[in-house]
C-alpha cells in the first residue's frame, strides 16, 4: 500500500507551473478583452481624439490670421461709418434704456417677493380644486364651499412697502401677481422698441464684417475651440468621444459614418493638406477628416438623406474600417471608390439627364455618352426613351379594354334574353338592370380607350430611335452601298454610333438581303436637279452644321450630335434626300402600332377612304386607333422651300470619294433564300433596338 501511495501523481507531481501559466494567460486575456472592448472594437475613439488634436492645431493657426483679417476690415471707411452710427444710436437711447431696465429690475424684485407666497397658495388651491372635482354629492358641495371661503379669506401677507400691515385674499394675491407680470412685459416691450434702432445699427455693422470676411471670424473660431474642449478656452466642456449617428426613420437608414469622418460638416473647408501635421505625409486620418463639399450639403442634408445612400458602405458598422466601408464578403454595397464616387448620384437621379452641380461633371459626361453613343438602343435604362415602353403598355391596355367591351356586350345580350323569359316583372327588371349597367360600363370603357389613344398619339410623336427607319431603305439608299456599310461601318464613317459586329460574308449578305426585300417599294416623286453652289451656302448658313459635320480627322468641322455627311453622295438617293431635307417627319407609309404593320393605299381603299395621313387624318382605317404618321427623328423641319431643299440635296449628293457603281455587285440581295437567314441574324444581334 505504501508503494501505491508513493506512485500517485496527485501526491508526487507538482502543478504549480501549470497553474501559473494558466493564471497568466487568464489575466492577459482579461486585460486584452477590456482593451478590445474599450478601444479595439471602437476605433472611432482614436479617430475622434486624433481629429481633435489636428483640428485644434489648425484652429489656433488660422485664428491669428482671422483676427488680422477682421482688423483690416475694421479699418475700412465704410465700417467706421457703421461703427460710429451704431455708437451714436446706442448713446442716444442709453439713458432711457437704463431707466426702463431699472424699472424691470424693480419689478423682478417685487415679482420674486410675491411669488414665494403666491406659489404656496396656488398649490393649496389647485389641490383643493382637484379634491372637490373628484368628489360627488354632498362631499363635493362641502369642499367647493370650503375652497371659496379659502380664496376669499384675508390671510396672505406680502413684504412690499405698499402692502405692509395688510392681508390679502387669494384672489387679490392672484390679481397682484398677474398685474406685476403684465407691467414687466410692457416694460420689456418698451425697452425693445427703444433699443431697436441701436440694435439694427449694430447688426448692420456686424453684417458688414460677416460679408467681407473670407473665412470664419475670431469669435466663430473660438466657439469651435470650445466645442472641441480646448483647455486654453474658458468654460470649455471636456471632450468626450461618442458615437455620432444619423437616423432617417422613413427610409430605415442608420448611419454612423461621422463617428470617424468627424470633419464632414465642419464650417471650415477641411482638406487633406490642412489636416496633415507639418512635416508629415498625408495618412488615413487626414483623408478621413476631409470636409464634405458645402454646395452639396445645402441640397442633401445628411439628417434627411444619410450618408450610405450616396456613398455606399455599411453605415451601421463601427468596429473596423473594412466593415464600415463594406469591404468584406457579406456586404453587397461597398463604399464607392474615389474614381466612381459620383455613381452614388444614380440612387436618386437615375432618371435625370443632367445634374446641375459642379460636383457631378463625371456622371453628367457618362449620361451624355450613354445617349450619344446610342447605348440605350439595346440597353434600356430609366429616363432614356421611355416612350416605347409606355406605348406598348397603352396598346396592351387598349386590347384588354376592347376585349372587356366585347365580353360586356355578350353578357348584356344574355341578361336581356333572360329578362325576356323571366317569370315575373321583378326578376325581369333586375336582369334588364344588369344589362343596362354593362352598357353604361362600356361607354366608360370607350372613354378610357379614347384617352389611351390620345396618349398613344403623343407618345408616337415623342418616340425617337437611335438609328434610322430601315423600311425606307429602297427609297433612301444605293443598293450597292448597303453591304459595304453593314460589313464595317467605321470604315465608311469613323465617327458613327453604329458598332462593328464582326460579321462574316454570309451574314453580311443575308442581312442585306433581308433589309432590301423587307423594305417598302413605294415610288418617290422624281425631283429636278438643284443649284449645288447655292445649296452649299444654305448648308453653311442655315444651322445644319450645328448638328452635322463635314470633313474627316483634323479637317472635321461642325457638330457631333448628328451624322457626318462627308460621303453622303455615295449612299443616298437624291429624290429621298430632297424629301427628307424639306420635311424629315414625312413617312412613306403610316404605321399602326395596334396591328403592328404599315398601312398602305390598299387598306384605305377597302374602307373607301382617300390615302391621306396627317394630323387631321391620324386614325387607322382598319381599327380606328391612332397611327404613327411621322418619322421618329430629332431633325427639325427647317421650313425650307422645295427649291432650297433641292439645292441642299444637290450639294450633299456631290459629297463623295467614288461613284456608287464602283461598289461590288449586289444581285444576291434579291435572293429570297437569304431573307429568312437575314431575319434570324437581325434578331440575334438586336438591330431593332436602334
Amino acid at each position: 500500500m505504501a508503494e501505491d501511495f508513493q506512485d500517485d501523481p496527485i501526491v508526487t507531481k507538482s502543478y504549480t507551473l501549470h497553474y501559473l501559466i494558466a493564471s497568466v494567460l487568464l489575466i492577459a486575456t482579461l486585460f486584452w478583452a477590456l482593451w478590445d472592448e474599450a478601444y479595439g472594437q471602437r476605433p472611432w475613439k482614436r479617430y475622434q481624439e486624433e481629429f481633435r488634436t489636428r483640428y485644434l492645431a489648425l484652429l489656433k493657426q488660422i485664428r491669428s490670421t482671422s483676427a488680422k483679417a477682421e482688423d483690416q476690415i475694421k479699418e475700412d471707411t465704410e465700417y467706421k461709418k457703421l461703427e460710429e452710427a451704431a455708437k451714436a444710436a446706442e448713446s442716444a437711447v442709453a439713458g432711457q434704456a437704463k431707466e426702463i431696465q431699472q424699472k424691470i429690475n424693480e419689478l423682478n424684485e417685487k415679482i420674486a417677493t410675491v411669488q414665494s407666497t403666491f406659489t404656496d397658495a396656488r398649490a393649496h388651491v389647485t389641490a383643493d380644486t382637484y379634491s372637490a372635482e373628484t368628489s360627488s354629492g354632498s362631499s363635493r358641495d362641502r369642499k367647493l364651499k370650503e375652497l371659496e371661503e379659502y380664496k376669499s379669506k384675508q390671510q396672505f401677507e406680502v413684504d412690499l412697502p405698499e402692502y405692509r400691515g395688510k392681508k390679502l385674499s387669494f384672489n387679490e394675491l392672484d390679481d397682484l401677481y398677474s398685474d406685476l407680470k403684465k407691467q414687466k412685459a410692457a416694460q420689456i416691450a418698451q425697452l425693445g422698441e427703444v433699443t431697436k434702432p441701436a440694435k439694427e445699427a449694430a447688426a448692420k455693422r456686424d453684417q458688414y464684417i460677416a460679408d467681407h470676411m473670407t473665412e470664419l471670424s475670431p469669435e466663430q473660431i473660438a466657439g469651435l475651440q470650445r466645442k472641441m474642449g480646448d483647455a486654453a478656452m474658458k468654460d470649455a466642456p471636456r471632450f468626450e468621444p461618442d458615437i455620432k449617428q444619423i437616423n432617417v426613420g422613413p427610409a430605415n437608414i442608420v448611419d454612423r459614418c461621422e463617428s470617424c469622418h468627424v470633419g464632414t460638416r465642419e464650417p471650415l473647408a477641411l482638406t487633406i493638406a490642412s489636416m496633415t501635421p507639418k512635416g508629415q505625409k498625408p495618412d488615413e486620418y487626414a483623408r478621413a477628416f476631409v470636409g464634405h463639399p458645402k454646395e452639396l450639403l445645402k441640397t442633401h442634408d445628411p439628417e434627411k438623406f444619410g450618408c450610405s445612400p450616396c456613398h455606399g458602405g455599411n453605415g451601421r458598422a463601427t468596429t473596423s474600417v473594412e466593415k464600415a466601408h463594406g469591404d468584406y464578403e457579406h456586404w453587397l454595397w461597398p463604399l464607392y471608390s474615389q474614381q466612381n464616387m459620383q455613381a452614388g448620384c444614380q440612387t436618386c437621379h437615375a432618371a435625370d439627364m443632367v445634374l446641375v452641380n459642379d460636383s457631378a461633371a463625371i456622371i453628367n459626361e457618362g449620361k451624355d455618352l450613354f445617349r450619344q453613343r446610342g447605348c440605350n438602343g439595346c440597353h434600356r435604362y430609366e429616363g432614356y426613351d421611355r416612350e416605347p415602353e409606355d406605348l406598348q403598355a397603352a396598346q396592351q391596355q387598349i386590347k384588354q379594354l376592347e376585349q372587356q367591351q366585347k365580353d360586356n356586350l355578350k353578357d348584356a345580350a344574355i341578361y336581356s334574353k333572360q329578362g325576356d323569359n323571366a317569370s315575373d316583372n321583378a326578376q325581369a327588371n333586375r336582369l334588364y338592370g344588369k344589362a343596362q349597367a354593362l352598357k353604361i360600363e362600356n361607354s366608360k370603357i370607350a372613354g378610357r380607350i379614347e384617352q389611351l389613344d390620345l396618349q398613344s398619339r403623343n407618345l408616337l410623336h415623342d418616340m425617337k430611335k437611335i438609328g434610322p427607319n430601315l423600311k425606307d431603305i429602297r427609297a433612301k439608299l444605293s443598293k450597292n452601298w448597303i453591304p459595304v456599310w453593314i460589313h464595317k461601318p467605321t470604315d465608311f464613317r469613323p465617327t458613327t454610333k453604329m458598332p462593328n459586329f464582326r460579321l462574316n460574308d454570309e451574314q453580311v449578305k443575308s442581312i442585306s438581303a433581308y433589309l432590301w426585300q423587307s423594305a417598302l417599294t413605294d415610288a418617290l416623286p422624281q425631283q429636278k436637279a438643284g443649284n449645288a453652289a447655292h445649296g452649299k451656302e444654305l448648308f453653311e448658313t442655315r444651322g445644319c452644321m450645328a448638328c452635322h459635320s463635314m470633313g474627316e480627322g483634323s479637317d472635321l468641322q461642325g457638330g457631333t450630335f448628328a451624322a457626318n455627311l462627308t460621303r453622303v453622295g455615295e449612299k443616298a438617293n437624291y429624290d429621298y434626300l430632297v424629301r427628307w431635307i424639306h420635311n424629315p417627319r414625312q413617312r412613306t407609309r403610316p404605321y399602326c402600332p395596334y396591328e403592328k404593320k404599315d398601312i398602305g393605299p390598299e387598306d384605305y381603299a377597302k374602307k373607301g377612304l382617300p390615302y391621306v395621313f396627317d394630323e387631321a387624318h391620324s386614325r387607322c382605317p382598319n381599327d380606328g386607333h391612332e397611327l404613327q404618321i411621322q418619322n421618329m427623328t430629332v431633325m427639325p423641319i427647317l421650313r425650307l422651300s422645295e427649291d432650297d431643299a433641292r439645292d441642299i440635296a444637290s450639294y450633299l449628293i456631290s459629297q463623295k470619294k467614288k461613284d456608287t457603281a464602283s461598289y461590288p455587285d449586289t444581285s444576291f440581295m434579291d435572293d429570297p433564300k437569304l431573307k429568312e437567314t437575314g431575319k434570324t441574324w437581325i434578331r440575334h444581334f438586336g438591330c431593332a433596338g436602334c
